[in-house]
């Protein structure tokens, strides 16, 4: 595919019978186009950078001539590498309504927010802040002005002007490996955490995980002059480049400590709010102790083996209790230090990975060969619409089944081969029991609804489908959108926790109801 792709990107001219020399108003066509465009370019009167509209463009004409998914993926990726010499693209965005078995009709393509072509900061600041108010995600004109003031470009000095202000991660520390250690998370789920912890002027802030010190300098925008900022961080040397960078950008009166964010900073406590940035295994007891009754933690819990995390907004009801009723799909790098905690794999494909809790004591050299047996699809007729508030669907399946869950990393080429296309809106939601796995898939019923389906792999499939089924339907019966968790410390005498799903850590006792 790729010398195809590069002879056809490459070529210079058309044969007499080529498709483009028999129909001559095609080319002569998108030439216009493209002209049409440049000009609009120059004159400045264009919304968006040119690459995302010409990125909109091929995706449209693509989507015309019925090319999938999964084959536009393979193609862009071949193109890439002819052009750019780049190995891989990311995996594909959420198509809206992929089908694997066939081509999409509409693709929810995250592209260019970001005018490239610009070199002032404060614009790329308000193309950003226009791109999460899109997404319906700032609730409060504080937490969007603070984006706005904020140059997020001064704590990224190792990137170009526009990738500081990508509506993504930025990657700023890695291990010998290659693993994440360290970054600079998505702008939009930034946003996302400081609308739950609601911070008010004048209230005192605990930040666990500095990394660049962007999210300390927005946390001091909204506690005000009056308000108090400590920020911590394990590594000394993020914690030295956060403290440089708050210092240059005006932010001198954070506090940046170089220490483990599970002891906390009791030097400054009682703290009114405690936000976590790194991936958290438990509520650890420094936390419990530090925060004041009626003070809130937003913490990205980690509530599966699997990797299976929410953003969870905890209020403080007294000693013993905190209670969220306000949870965000995430994904963080985990936390490091005293709470640490390693994830469970079982390979099932070159590409293919099941990411699952050791506790559940799966046979994992039967779950290694599921994939040998023949996928087994099954179509439930429930309909999901794009704009549904489904997302825990995942945290559903996993708090209500009898049987183990997962979660399926899949890497591009398994994708591209169709040998297991799991839904990407539920992160790879998979249920198993011994050596048969049952995952969620979808496709398009039209452009604002999909269809879910399940495909199943092992000599129990047909059974454990059923299963699945049945489970999808007791879900559709409600359609919780938000759950409950609640929070006591590990030996706290009473349950004052209600009914639900117990999970028990070190240093917690939480339940998620819904």
């Amino acid at each position: 595919m790729l010398a195809a792709v590069t002879r056809l990107i490459t070529a210079a001219g058309d044969a007499d019978n080529s498709p483009l020399a028999t129909v001559p108003t095609w080319p002569s066509a998108f030439e216009g186009a493209g002209h049409a465009l440049a000009d609009l370019h120059q004159r400045g009167n264009l919304t968006r950078g040119l690459r995302a509209i010409l990125t909109h463009h091929l995706i449209f004409a693509f989507n015309r001539l019925g090319v999938s998914a999964a084959n536009q993926h393979a193609l862009a990726t071949a193109a890439s590498r002819a052009i750019l010499e780049l190995d891989l693209l990311p995996d594909p965005p959420p198509a809206a309504g992929a089908n694997r078995l066939g081509p999409t009709t509409v693709m929810a393509v995250i592209t260019d927010a970001i005018d490239t072509s610009t070199d002032d900061p404060q614009q790329l600041r308000d193309d950003l802040v226009a791109f999460i108010d899109g997404l319906g995600t700032f609730r409060t004109p504080a937490v969007r002005d603070a984006f706005r003031t904020v140059p997020r470009h001064r704590f990224l000095p190792d990137v170009d002007l526009p990738t500081a202000y990508t509506p993504q991660p930025v990657v700023t520390k890695r291990a010998e490996d290659g693993t994440a250690l360290s970054s600079a998370s998505s702008p939009n789920v930034v946003a996302t955490m400081l609308e739950q912890l609601n911070v008010q002027p004048g209230h005192r802030v605990l930040e666990i995980g500095a990394a660049t010190g962007i999210n300390a300098a927005l946390i001091a925008e909204l506690t005000g002059p009056s308000g108090t900022v400590v920020t911590i961080e394990l590594d000394d040397d993020l914690a030295a480049r956060a403290r440089t960078s708050l210092t240059a950008t005006g932010y001198d009166q954070i506090e940046v400590i170089c220490a483990d964010g599970a002891l906390g900073y009791p030097t400054r406590a009682p703290y009114d709010r405690i936000i976590v940035t790194a991936g958290a295994w438990d509520l650890v007891t420094a936390w419990w102790d530090q925060l004041a009754i009626g003070g809130r933690l937003v913490v990205p819990l980690r509530l599966h083996g699997s990797g299976l995390t929410r953003s969870l907004a905890f209020d403080r009801e007294d000693l013993d209790r905190m209670l969220s009723t306000s949870a965000a799909v995430c994904g963080f790098v985990p936390m490091r230090g005293a709470a640490e905690m390693g994830e469970r794999h079982v390979r099932l494909a070159d590409d293919v990975i099941l990411k699952i809790d050791v506790d559940d004591r799966p046979d994992e050299a039967a779950l290694a060969q599921t994939l040998a047996y023949p996928a087994c699809e099954y179509w439930t007729s429930l309909p999901v619409r794009h704009d549904e508030p489904a997302q825990h669907l995942d945290l559903w399946l996993a708090t209500n089944t009898s049987a183990c869950f997962g979660r399926l990393a899949v890497g591009p080429a398994a994708r591209t081969l169709g040998l297991v296309t799991p839904a990407v809106r539920w992160a790879g939601a998979a249920l198993y029991d011994g050596g048969t796995i049952a995952y969620l898939v979808s496709r398009t019923l039209d452009d604002d609804t999909d269809e879910l389906g399940i495909v199943a792999h092992g000599p129990q499939h047909s059974k454990f489908a059923a299963q699945t089924d049945d489970l999808l339907r007791r879900w559709n019966s409600k359609r919780p959108a938000q759950p409950t968790v609640t929070a006591q410390p590990a030996g706290t005498y009473g349950d004052h926790s209600g009914p639900g799903t117990a999970i028990t850590r070190s240093d917690t006792r939480l339940t998620i109801s819904w």
